[in-house]
């Protein structure tokens, strides 16, 4: 489950800071709503991660 956390929150910010610039890039309009919930979803999981850190 550790594992599973930090992989989440990790990934799903980096995706969440990473994908307006490749739409950018791409000269395509940058589906803002997608990429806020990304980033809560990826804070969610690294929060988890810390508050239940002496369950796993």
């Amino acid at each position: 489950m550790k594992k599973l956390l930090s992989w989440g929150g990790v990934g799903l910010l980096t995706t969440a800071l990473l994908d307006p610039l490749l739409y950018s890039m791409l000269e395509q309009p940058i589906p803002w709503v997608r990429d806020v919930l990304m980033a809560v979803g990826g804070i969610g999981c690294l929060y988890l991660l810390i508050k239940l850190r002496d369950t796993f």
